[in-house]
């Protein structure tokens, strides 16, 4: 049986569900839609989805019973002490409520800004558009975690081994490739749709981004180089995936699905 699902991963089926259900609206500009194809784009986010579930569900069949990087560069290490607050348990939890907070926050936002702008399904395709990208991130993290197999900061400097294997999955941080991942795809499609306060939205996701991945710091779950690494990535997906992909209908060069494979499209 597989584990309840974690509350950003229903965060992903009620997004889908939503634009699902909903019916096409008559917008002020259709041409600032993002482009999207309701079966394609549903489809390759369930697929992320369930690719990052099913590896989550395997956890102690897949990841690596012994760390296969276990001792940090001089800058990790030092960090790792340094930054570990005196509560490691209440700066995990905090990252825990954080990212939860930064993935409802966008979604929500991304719905009311469509219907405050007179275009609910522009709104309703951000919201699918943002978790396709942010479970793609996921799926490369979870991936990226076993083949690695680095041992948390706590695991490091307790100085003994661990049965649990979630010990042994440091490199990169999943918290930290969530946030930047919903940042960065809901900036991208906030911003080149010309949405009222886009500039502002993006500040303040990016900065509780970077509270999350301190979080994880502070928590001796994740070194610095798992955080930048985590920050990197999802940033780039987040970024590359709206803005290549689904980019508004006003011109300009852009990759998007053709029968047969992708295309380039003016």
């Amino acid at each position: 049986m597989l584990p309840p699902a974690p509350p950003a991963m229903r965060l992903v089926a009620a997004a889908v569900l939503s634009l699902a259900l909903a019916a096409p609206a008559c917008g002020e500009d259709p041409a600032l839609r993002p482009t999207y194809d309701l079966a394609v784009d549903g489809a390759v986010t369930g697929a992320a989805a369930a690719g990052t579930l099913t590896l989550l569900a395997l956890k102690n069949t897949l990841a690596p019973a012994e760390c296969r990087w276990c001792t940090p560069p001089g800058f990790d290490g030092d960090l790792a002490r340094s930054l570990a607050w005196g509560n490691r348990d209440l700066a995990s939890k905090g990252s825990d409520v954080l990212q939860v907070a930064i993935g409802a926050g966008a979604l929500g936002y991304a719905v009311l800004d469509g219907r405050r702008r007179g275009d609910l399904e522009a709104g309703l395709a951000n919201a699918l558009l943002i978790t396709e990208a942010t479970s793609l991130a996921l799926l490369v993290d979870e991936s990226v975690k076993y083949a690695v197999g680095r041992a948390r900061p706590y695991a490091w400097l307790g100085g003994t081994r661990t049965a649990d294997r979630d010990a042994n999955l440091s490199f990169f941080s999943g918290h930290t490739t969530f946030a930047f991942a919903v940042a960065a795809s809901t900036s991208t499609l906030l911003v080149e749709q010309g949405a009222p306060d886009a500039a502002l939205v993006s500040v303040a996701a990016f900065a509780l981004a970077g509270t999350t991945g301190y979080l994880r710091l502070a928590a001796q779950q994740h070194y610095l180089s798992d955080v930048l690494a985590g920050a990197a990535v999802g940033t780039a997906i987040g970024w590359a995936v709206p803005h290549f992909f689904h980019a508004p209908r006003e011109g300009g060069l852009r990759l998007q699905p053709a029968p047969g494979g992708i295309a380039f499209a003016w």
